[in-house]
């Protein structure tokens, strides 16, 4: 099974470690090596995205002076030399790149496999689903003898589903320390949410897709479910640029995803899309089944369960206003539309008119949003949210007294648009229970009806720990 490997660069951390890299350019010299640990020496230099500024006849000594004890010593792809080691302890060959396209590899790699190398270790930048593309071909390629690192947010996602390909190990961060690559989590995270150890070849992918998504508790609620039920299948974030939203999640072998921000429009575009998605023309669901992309829309139904659980009845004859027009502004005005008066409005007049009149609802002015006269206002633009916690996407001046004030914003449970109604004497309530909803609604698009249950007392007992 894969295992995780902690990079030490900070001496505070060496302690209690069982299986680390020691980062000597980072520390400051080698630390003494605790007792049963399996130690990888490194001293990157600074021409390899290192710290270490010294001479190769310098550095070569350093590392031949930490090999004794060690289990393997990490050298340079690039390096003239090959450091002496006592008998046993392994060689790591490396190639880290933070400037070039994974696609000129095959050169590399083929210099790479040529060696006697015990272990050889890539890593380099992902910022197209090309790279991401390229760089798992190679994980696929060199197996167990391979541990290839796609660096970067856009990479993340990659770095754990390696190990479905074979790759031995990855690397993490001290769970209270700093990473030392770029896309790289902590050996907390890689533990006890993704079990990383417990990913083997069959294991499902799944993903919340968006940019940004560092603020989904998705990863935590969908991988405590998966423990739960017993399923073999693991939930990571990807962050994925607009536009290349089908390609990223083919590119890392994905099978089901949560949609977000900004990709619900093209998820329906690219998918057999079902009757739960017509009328808003975005999914927030995608699964791949018989090769071909299937999509369906559980936020029109998420935010209407959750919008009338909490006003205690159904909600019907009232003049709404939808704040936003991409996907989520889609679902709440296809949820609210049959039944009650919706208008749209949002900063880009041009595109607020455009989806009202393809919803067939009105469209108002930002600034006539207070005159409306409404009883229901929805945030569903990603005011509020990172990395614009403190941002509302109207004043508060136009927050009446008496309405009901809606937040699809779910983290941070209490925005400032929440505050403000409340100050003003509105009913106010956030987005955790359409997150919850539309969740449940996912799972069992994914596994069945069966798993409602199990997804119930997963939700239950995950609104307890970060209440």
């Amino acid at each position: 099974m894969p295992r995780i490997c902690v990079s030490v660069a900070d001496r505070r951390f060496v302690e209690g470690r069982t299986f680390a890299e020691f980062r000597i350019d980072l520390i400051g010299g080698m630390p003494p090596i605790p007792p049963g640990c399996e130690a990888i020496v490194t001293c990157r230099p600074k021409w390899e995205g290192g710290a270490y500024e010294g001479s190769e006849e310098d550095r070569r000594a350093v590392l031949e002076k930490a090999a004794p004890g060690a289990w393997a010593v990490d050298v340079e792809e690039r390096s003239t030399w090959r450091p002496r080691r006592p008998e046993g302890v392994k060689l790591i060959l490396s190639h880290h790149d933070f400037q070039g396209s994974p696609h000129g590899l095959r050169p590399v790699v083929k210099r790479m496999q040529a060696e006697s190398a015990d272990y050889l270790k890539i890593a380099m930048m992902a910022r197209t689903p090309e790279d991401l593309r390229e760089l798992m071909r190679v994980q696929r390629e060199l197996g167990a003898r391979g541990i290839v690192v796609a660096m970067g947010e856009y990479g993340a996602p990659a770095r754990v589903l390696a190990a479905r390909l074979g790759s031995p190990w990855t690397y993490a961060s001290p769970t209270q320390g700093d990473p030392t690559a770029p896309g790289q989590f902590s050996e907390e995270i890689l533990r006890d949410v993704f079990r990383y150890e417990k990913i083997g070849a069959y294991t499902r992918a799944f993903c919340v897709a968006g940019d940004p998504v560092r603020h989904s508790m998705s990863p935590a609620l969908f991988n405590a479910l998966f423990r739960r039920a017993g399923l073999d299948a693991l939930y990571v974030p990807a962050r994925i640029p607009a536009g290349s939203l089908m390609d990223s999640l083919e590119a890392i072998g994905i099978e089901g995803a949560s949609v977000t921000i900004p990709h619900k429009e093209e998820a329906y575009r690219n998918c057999r899309a079902d009757r739960h998605s017509e009328q808003a023309r975005a999914v927030n669901t995608l699964h791949r089944r018989g090769g071909a992309w299937e999509g369906s829309n559980t936020d029109s139904r998420g935010f209407l369960t959750s919008l009338e659980s909490f006003a205690g009845h159904s909600v019907s004859g009232l003049r709404a206003v939808v704040l936003g027009y991409g996907g989520a502004a889609r679902s709440v005005a296809a949820a609210l539309s049959p039944r009650n008066e919706v208008l749209i409005t949002g900063r880009n007049e041009a595109r607020a008119r455009e989806l009202a009149e393809e919803l067939g609802v009105r469209w108002v002015p930002l600034d006539r949003v207070a005159s409306s006269a409404y009883h229901l206002l929805v945030n569903a633009t990603p005011a509020g949210m990172e990395p614009d916690r403190e941002g509302v996407p109207v004043p508060a001046d136009d927050l009446l007294p008496g309405t009901l004030v809606y937040d699809c914003v779910y983290t941070p449970r209490e925005t400032r648009l929440l505050r403000e109604a409340r100050d003003r004497g509105c009913r106010a309530v956030g987005g955790v229970g359409m997150f919850v909803e539309q969740a449940i609604l996912q799972a069992a698009y994914w596994f069945g009806e069966d798993i409602r249950p199990a997804m119930r007392e997963t939700v239950a007992e995950f609104l307890a720990k970060t209440e």
